[in-house]
């Protein structure tokens, strides 16, 4: 038995492509090491894995599963299992669009909780600017950079955004999430043309994306550092967050949310409610506020199921 340490770099189809010091082998899980997990992703791009290689078989094993320092992840369908998506990233940049899907604030908040979450630094990157006026892409990235958030915009149509976007990418492991349908894949091909990526387009009828990428992948970068490319998330769920901690996750919620009157406030309905105040004087916007109450509702009802 020979046991190595790898990396991770691509799942498809039951099988995990392991990068071992530059050498790329074909793996597949031992046995019934991982059976807690009824969805087969015990196993996510990025993690460091024990395997072993045997010689006398057309593929090697994976046997373990090294400790992670980093994580994106979702419920799985059932709610009951954390699927990890990706592990061991530095940054999760969150590709999302003017419109053609429109702009939905509400997936953006999600995915700044669960980069919290999982200890990811957070990258609002609002893509096809081309498709809008600036006037409404200002009143759509405000909101984010009062708060501190970082927020690039770019368009692979007219190749706007392309060299800070590159730069942010480079001497660090990324992964690039978003809803279906906003660019990914455009923006990827626009970057690093040579790379075989497929480019989707936005159902005219229902205005959502088709996926096109199907798997997640990492990529090595040119000048140094990985991008994990993942498939497009129409609705990202909270894995496990009690509705009573989601106020943690909103950043300006922090200097008023001990304002409030009754302990255990929900910030929604109850009187002499700090968070409400703030919204009413304009110190927590309208847009994040409702963001807020439509997820700890999506909370509520997860915890009844």
């Amino acid at each position: 038995m020979s046991r190595q340490v790898g990396t991770v770099f691509k799942r498809m189809k039951g099988f995990y492509y392991v990068d071992v010091e530059g050498t790329i082998h074909l793996c597949r899980i031992k046995g019934n090491l991982f059976q807690k997990n009824l969805y087969g992703n015990s196993v996510a791009v990025g993690d460091q894995v024990e395997i072993d290689l045997d010689a006398s078989e057309d593929a090697g094993w994976i046997y373990k599963i090294l400790p992670r320092h980093s994580k994106l992840s979702r419920p799985a369908r059932d709610g009951k299992v954390e699927q990890v998506l990706v592990s061991n990233i530095e940054s999760l940049l969150i590709i999302t669009s003017v419109k053609d899907p429109p702009f939905r604030s509400g997936i953006v908040d999600r995915f700044l909780i669960t980069a919290q979450r999982g200890g990811l630094k957070p990258v609002i990157v609002l893509n096809k600017i081309d498709l809008s006026d600036q006037q409404f892409i200002m009143e759509i990235t405000a909101p984010y950079e009062s708060l501190g958030y970082s927020v690039l915009q770019t368009s692979a149509a007219e190749q706007t955004g392309l060299d800070e976007l590159k730069a942010l990418l480079q001497k660090k492991t990324s992964v690039l999430s978003g809803h279906s349908g906003v660019g990914k894949s455009s923006l990827l091909k626009a970057l690093f043309p040579n790379w075989e990526i497929k480019i989707g387009s936005v159902s005219s009828t229902s205005h959502k994306g088709k996926h096109t990428t199907t798997i997640s992948e990492m990529f090595p970068l040119p000048g140094g550092g990985y991008v994990v490319d993942t498939p497009g998330i129409r609705e990202l769920g909270l894995y496990q967050l009690p509705p009573e901690e989601l106020d943690q996750f909103f950043i300006e919620f922090e200097t008023v949310r001990n304002q409030c009157k009754y302990k255990g406030c929900s910030h929604r309905h109850e009187p002499s409610c700090g968070i409400q105040d703030a919204v009413r004087t304009g110190h927590i916007t309208e847009q994040r506020y409702h963001s807020y109450c439509s997820i700890y509702e999506s909370l509520l009802e997860n915890n009844l199921r």
